[in-house]
């Protein structure tokens, strides 16, 4: 067997096609996903490639992690546990605003 290492990505993107089975629609979201890959490159990568596949365009911040796994290497890379949180850009504005330190003059 290749060495893996395990990683979790989180991407910032666009669904611009919308998937009945992670119950996407059109709009802003963050894809999380875990996989086991021979470099972050190429996990980068994978979330990129799978992404596309499943309707979503990364266009923001990726964030590659070195993690614990949830299920054992195999012969090949491979994803799992793929999830899609949505969020507004109004709603990120808002919260970069609500976590700004309020100063009393």
């Amino acid at each position: 067997m290749t060495e893996f290492t395990h990683f979790t990505l989180l991407a910032d993107g666009e669904v611009f096609a919308p998937n009945a089975e992670f119950e996407t629609e059109c709009g802003r979201y963050i894809m999380a996903m875990k996989v086991w890959a021979t470099d972050a490159e190429e996990a980068a990568d994978m979330i990129v490639a799978i992404g596309e596949r499943l309707g979503f365009r990364p266009d923001g911040e990726l964030q590659v992690f070195m993690t614990e796994p949830d299920e054992p290497a195999d012969n090949e890379p491979f994803g799992y546990d793929i999830q899609f949180t949505s969020y507004s850009e109004d709603e990120e504005n808002e919260a970069g605003e609500e976590e700004r330190p309020r100063w009393i003059h």
